[in-house]
């Protein structure tokens, strides 16, 4: 019988040895798991629905997905764009079935890194901001922007989870970040001549 080791143990494994404790059936490695993907798929999740409510159904689908799909990852070192895959099938599931295309609005959890809240104030607007017109972006270049940016995955990563060629997660990227450009150009303009 293979070993199955419980929560306290987990803490400190890798995600490799956590998914093989995952498709032994450690509950432990389950929870470590959540604890340790909660907040980033939220926040990835959130970026593509645009609403905190909806994310958090999202974000709860993608969890049981995980826990009944565990045995269909086949490569350990898969582990984690397999995650963001399902997260990301949930997310475009949800915005097809709701036709989820107004702004974004709601508020994002932040975690602030200071107390001075004129500071927090300014990076709670930085992100709404950014949010908005992210949000203007079709749905394609949006998850592309989020999954590099915020999500600070690799082209490579990219790519399995959209299942398209890197060069193509480069083209697009480099299209993604040219209509946001566009789309903020009118704004961040008009702010440039306000204060020369």
């Amino acid at each position: 019988m293979p070993l199955v080791i419980e929560t306290s143990t987990v803490q400190g494994l890798t995600d490799g040895e956590l998914f093989e404790q995952l498709r032994r059936g450690s509950s432990g490695a389950f929870t470590q798991l959540y604890h340790r993907y909660k907040h980033k798929l939220y926040a990835y999740c959130y970026r593509m629905v645009g609403n905190a409510e909806s994310t958090e159904d999202v974000v709860q689908e993608t969890f049981l997905k995980i826990h009944r799909g565990i045995q269909s990852v086949k490569q350990p070192q898969h582990f984690r764009t397999w995650i963001f895959s399902v997260a990301r099938n949930e997310a475009l599931t949800h915005l097809r079935r709701t036709r989820h295309l107004e702004d974004l609005e709601g508020e994002a959890e932040t975690v602030w890194d200071h107390n001075d809240p004129l500071e927090q104030l300014a990076e709670r607007e930085t992100t709404e901001f950014i949010q908005h017109y992210l949000g203007l972006l079709q749905p394609y270049y949006r998850e592309l922007l989020v999954l590099r940016e915020y999500e600070q995955l690799s082209y490579a990563e990219i790519a399995e989870i959209t299942g398209i060629t890197e060069n193509a997660v480069k083209s697009a990227l480099f299209k993604a970040r040219k209509a946001l450009a566009e789309k903020l150009e009118p704004i961040l303009g008009s702010r440039k001549s306000d204060h020369e």
